[in-house]
């Protein structure tokens, strides 16, 4: 009977002790939580699919040569002087007028993008012409966040964290979600390494692992041009300008730093998202700027959100992006088609 009593004393003490972890109300900060518009469903995009094209390289002017000055020579006084006539170039093969026109034709074309269709016939979106984007990848930096979710008919308050290091040539993103009680509690870790080049941020691999479930990776396969899952035997051409669940968002960064030209209201950007056993065209919709209450106050970001087809049960995503802070993901919120939800609002911030 002291044993039952005892134990249910303890259970009373870590009630007591974990409400604050597990109740996000009783901890979440009013100046870190508003925000100035409700999450309303958004009609969605009547255009075609445009999917990322490669940008274009620069082609070098270069200068034509003149022909050298030769000094005139002296003249009898008694001949009649001839003007100096600079040699004429030679005229190239007929070959090589035809590398030469094919060279020039090459560097000025737009690449052909694929058809995106998955490797095994099945039905796809058709893609129009592509759009071309100017990418800027912002500089390295660890983002914390204050993590706020309802599931399970319970709120809930932890901690996430965002790491972006790039060298201008490669990149690497490490996410993790956790909340802590009697210790570190992790609900999902992920991480995604790839190339910076004609398509931006290029994934190679995307990791992810959630709590109580093995990890699971999607390979971009630059040899073989594949998209594959170690959790399905689902493949899709890789054609260039294909994100995973991570890179999209710095994706979005890179062109709001290089061309935000492209984040107008009403806008919308089109690209290939792969998941952890398949993957789809994601249309991310440009709603506007707006203002967010952030741990240090009221910021303007573009609100950017991504809708699910009707009758799916893929989460919505919306995305706050900071131009004031070389465009960061300020707020971050994954929403159910139940109404469950996780959102992050970034709390500190260290560039490298």
């Amino acid at each position: 009977m002291a044993l039952v009593l005892f134990t249910i004393l303890l259970h009373l003490l870590a009630i007591h002790w974990g409400k604050p972890y597990l109740n996000a109300s009783g901890t979440d900060n009013p100046a870190s939580a508003g925000i100035s518009v409700a999450l309303v469903p958004l009609e969605l995009p009547r255009q075609p699919v445009s999917l990322p094209v490669a940008t274009k390289p620069k082609v070098q002017k270069v200068k034509p040569r003149l022909a050298p000055k030769v000094p005139p020579a002296s003249t009898p006084a008694n001949s009649t002087a001839l003007p100096v006539v600079a040699d004429a170039p030679t005229a190239p093969a007929t070959g090589d007028v035809a590398d030469a026109a094919k060279t020039e034709a090459d560097a000025t074309a737009t690449p052909s993008l694929p058809p995106l269709a998955p490797a095994d016939d099945k039905a796809a979106p058709k893609a129009g012409q592509g759009t071309q984007y100017q990418f800027d990848p912002p500089p390295s930096a660890d983002l914390e966040y204050d993590v706020h979710a309802f599931f399970n008919d319970l709120n809930w308050s932890g901690t996430g964290t965002l790491a972006w290091k790039t060298d201008g040539n490669s990149y690497n993103v490490d996410g993790e979600v956790y909340v802590r009680m009697f210790a570190k509690i992790t609900f999902l870790t992920f991480t995604s390494k790839g190339e910076l080049g004609q398509f931006g941020v290029s994934p190679e691999i995307y990791t992810e692992t959630k709590r109580n479930r093995s990890a699971t990776n999607t390979h971009f396969n630059r040899e073989r041009n594949l998209v594959s899952f170690s959790s399905s035997t689902a493949t899709y051409p890789r054609a260039g300008g294909e994100q995973d669940r991570a890179s999209i968002i710095w994706q979005l960064a890179a062109i709001g730093r290089g061309d935000p030209g492209k984040f107008v209201p009403g806008a919308v950007i089109d690209m290939f998202v792969a998941g952890v056993r398949d993957g789809e065209v994601w249309r991310m919709q440009i709603v506007g700027q707006e203002e967010i209450r952030l741990i240090d106050g009221a910021h303007q970001a573009w609100h950017v959100v991504r809708q699910p087809r009707p009758g799916s049960y893929d989460q919505r995503l919306d995305i706050w992006l900071d131009p004031a802070r070389q465009w960061y993901p300020a707020r971050l919120r994954f929403t159910e088609t139940n109404g469950d939800y996780l959102e992050m609002s970034l709390s500190n911030l260290k560039t490298r």
